[in-house]
């Protein structure tokens, strides 16, 4: 019994590792917004823990209080205190080139009359297009979008750039490897075995 479970430690340590978030910060609650409403961060600033702001000089980004527009938590808006559009983050981790990776963030909208779009890009390319929150009630909501992608090499950089002068905020971003077949297949089996080992006992 005690070897089974041993095996199955050793098995699912690659799968705890691929889970893990690469990204820092993800979730926006690194840093406390001093106001009630926002605070900002110039380009060029690296007090926002984890991220870069980047943009045109004088461009910035606002962290949203909890409660700002009705969200539930801090969250990141790229288009900054004046809705201005090319500004946004960015942030490198490592990776290993070859392998897959899966994106995932929320967008928030603060209701229809906040409509803000931006691009979420990988290695400067931009892979989603578009971007906003759930706009199908006057109160907004948030909206989930996901991307896989596979590293060309030891870093990979992630961006979010405003595309248009409205509130554009992303909050609970993650990227995270995926696990190999062989990987769940052997999780797989070793989770089979343990199970009829105790069903044999009982």
């Amino acid at each position: 019994m005690k070897r089974n479970l041993v095996c199955l430690a050793l098995f699912s340590v690659p799968f705890a590792a691929n889970a893990s978030n690469l990204i820092v910060n993800g979730d926006f609650e690194a840093n406390t917004v001093v106001s009630s409403t926002w605070d900002n961060y110039s380009v060029g600033s690296s007090s926002l823990s984890g991220w870069n702001v980047i943009g045109n000089s004088g461009d910035n980004v606002s962290l949203t209080a909890a409660g700002y527009l009705g969200q539930a938590t801090q969250q990141l808006d790229v288009s900054g205190d004046t809705d201005h559009a090319g500004s946004g983050i960015s942030q490198s981790f490592a990776t290993i080139a070859g392998k897959s990776y899966s994106l995932k963030f929320d967008a928030y909208t603060g209701g229809t009359q906040y409509t803000g779009l931006y691009l979420a890009q990988i290695n400067g390319s931009t892979v989603l297009s578009n971007i906003t929150g759930d706009e199908s009630s006057f109160n907004g909501g948030l909206a989930s979008y996901s991307y896989d992608f596979v590293a060309t090499g030891a870093i990979t950089s992630l961006s979010f750039v405003n595309i248009n002068p409205y509130v554009s905020q992303v909050d609970n971003v993650s990227v995270q490897a995926v696990p190999e077949p062989m990987t769940m297949a052997v999780l797989g089996l070793g989770a089979a075995g343990l199970l009829r080992r105790r069903n044999r006992k009982a």
